[in-house]
């Protein structure tokens, strides 16, 4: 029955003359629902985009961006060796000028301590020369004191008949009997001293008498 119907359709269908849509006789292939529905939706038809460009941009950006930030780094890295290399060079420059200088005052502090030192020195040498020279004035005075004292009582013995002892008995006796004192510890000289067991002890003159001074009477 249904089979029936379906044929009267078809045949009444083609019967009517009604001509199927003029696409199907072209030997084009039809686009489809989706693509038109598509279309349709955003008022035209876009061209597909290009792959490989799409892909590959996001990777220049980001290379691009890489390159730019390590470049910004680069130069103030450089800046910075640069200002540190400037400051040690400074830096160096004013210690080096510091020591120049200390060293300088110091040299000539030194000299001027040591002009000091011998000044001090050569005054201290000459009053001691000074001294010394003093000291054998003195000794020359007491020595020519007691010589002179020697020759009057020579004069005196003389003149009253009688022969004064002579130079060989005198260093025979200062063989025998005096004494010398040849150890370090006597810085003024050779101490000399007459032993006590001679004769001569009671009249040997003290030598500092005769380095007063004394007034004629």
């Amino acid at each position: 029955m249904i089979k029936t119907s379906t044929r009267l359709g078809l045949t009444r269908f083609l019967s009517s003359g009604n001509k199927p849509p003029s696409h199907f006789n072209s030997g084009e292939v039809p686009q489809t629902y989706s693509y038109h529905s598509h279309g349709n939706q955003y008022g035209h038809s876009p061209p597909p985009p290009p792959q490989s460009s799409a892909q590959s941009s996001p990777p220049q950006q980001s290379s691009a961006s890489s390159n730019k930030h390590e470049g910004s780094i680069r130069e103030i890295t450089s800046l910075l060796a640069m200002f540190a290399l400037a400051y040690l060079a400074i830096d160096n420059y004013t210690e080096r000028v510091k020591i120049e200088k200390l060293h300088h005052d110091t040299t000539a502090i030194n000299l001027k301590a040591l002009q000091v030192q011998q000044i001090n020195y050569a005054q201290e040498r000459k009053k001691r020369d000074l001294a010394m020279l003093q000291e054998r004035r003195e000794v020359a005075k007491r020595d020519f004191k007691m010589g002179l004292h020697i020759a009057m009582l020579r004069k005196q013995l003389l003149d009253a008949g009688m022969k004064p002892v002579d130079l060989e008995e005198a260093v025979k006796e200062f063989e025998n009997s005096v004494k010398a004192d040849n150890s370090i510890k006597n810085v003024t000289g050779q101490y000399l001293w007459l032993d006590d067991k001679s004769e001569f002890k009671p009249y040997l003159p003290n030598a500092m008498e005769y380095a007063k001074n004394r007034k004629s009477k």
